[in-house]
């Protein structure tokens, strides 16, 4: 639980002071070792509304950044879940 809250943390600082090539690949590097790591929606909305051009409400439900988190944790949920059962 503890590398949870830390890699979180980690995660947010990241976004709010290290340049985007920095914090996205972070971002979803989290999303794939974090076991259903929705925060990374939550990550993608902070971007979308800290460096994004407009923050109105659809242009948070339809950034890209957000889209593409919400695809990777859809797609790595099922495969997670598979694993843990093989293991």
């Amino acid at each position: 639980m503890s590398r949870y809250i830390i890699g979180s943390v980690l995660i947010l600082t990241s976004i709010l002071f290290l340049p985007y090539w920095v914090y996205v690949p972070v971002l979803f590097a989290g999303i794939v070792f974090f076991p259903f790591f929705w925060e990374g929606i939550f990550f993608s909305f902070l971007i979308t509304a800290l460096h994004g051009t407009g923050t109105g409400v659809l242009s948070l439900l339809t950034s890209p950044l957000t889209l593409a988190a919400l695809v990777v944790l859809m797609i790595l949920l099922p495969i997670k879940e598979n694993l843990r059962n093989h293991v």
